[in-house]
């Protein structure tokens, strides 16, 4: 047996340094949940005033706590419950909590010491935790805010018509026309083909179409086809790809502006 061939080993990186490298990552995770949990406190209590006065600032509004409620998984919803200075219950739109909750979602453990003092425990039964939150202290809480140039307010705007959009995710569904009207043609037969885009509350967000009777030639007619559909596909997907984007872009500027500081 000839002897051993040496190769280098990877570089070794001192203990106190990846200590280091530990402690900068807890307190970097531990600023990014107190962050988080600040703007969606702030985002609550803004929505839930936008919601009553149905965004007038003129409008009377005096609802100063909201029901949530924390699951033995430790996710925390809103029920929609909320009351006034008197103590009066009120109960928001279906529709209305289904939004606040894509807010209230991003709170939970992690950012726990950010919205859970603005807490009044009311039942605490089989792990499931319902508490009073306190909206007027959210509103007047810390919050780091900053002054959007042009491209962040563009990339906002952004943001606020993803929000507002019929609920996601979209599907698209097809049919395929006969010439006489029918919906159930084949594909080498149809005269119209329709694709709906609709939203995943069953509301109707587009439809396109194309005629095919004039076109006899089979790989024109795919040709067709398939383009209805990819146009269809791409503005049902759009919103989810925006919104995957729109986050990936947020993450590169705050280290971007992390690493200039």
């Amino acid at each position: 047996m000839g002897p051993q061939t040496v190769r280098p080993t990877y570089p070794r990186i001192p203990q106190t340094a990846l200590a280091a490298a530990q402690l900068l990552a807890r307190a970097t995770r531990r600023e990014a949940d107190t962050r988080t949990g600040r703007v969606v406190c702030h985002a609550i209590a803004a929505r839930v005033r936008d919601i009553l006065t149905d965004h007038h600032d003129d409008h009377p509004f005096d609802a100063v706590l909201v029901e949530i409620v924390q699951d033995p998984n430790g996710t925390v919803q809103l029920t929609g419950r909320y009351w006034t200075a008197d103590r009066t219950t009120g109960q928001l739109d279906l529709w209305d909590v289904y939004e606040l909750n894509e807010w209230t979602a991003c709170l939970g453990d992690a950012n726990r010491h950010v919205w859970k003092p603005l807490c009044e425990l009311i039942s605490d039964a089989d792990g499931t935790v319902v508490y009073r939150f306190d909206l007027v202290r959210a509103a007047h809480g810390p919050l780091d805010v900053v002054e959007l140039p042009a491209e962040a307010a563009r990339i906002k705007e952004a943001h606020d018509r993803l929000h507002t959009a019929l609920p996601r995710p979209w599907r698209t569904r097809q049919t395929l026309h006969t010439p006489d009207g029918g919906t159930h043609a084949e594909e080498t037969e149809s005269a119209y083909i329709s694709v709906e885009v609709i939203a995943a509350n069953g509301l109707r967000v587009a439809e396109l179409g194309a005629t095919l009777e004039d076109i006899e030639d089979q790989h024109e007619r795919r040709s067709v086809l398939d383009g209805v559909r990819a146009d269809a596909e791409l503005i049902a997907r759009g919103p989810q790809d925006i919104a995957y984007l729109l986050s990936q872009l947020a993450q590169a500027q705050d280290l971007l502006t992390r690493t200039q500081r």
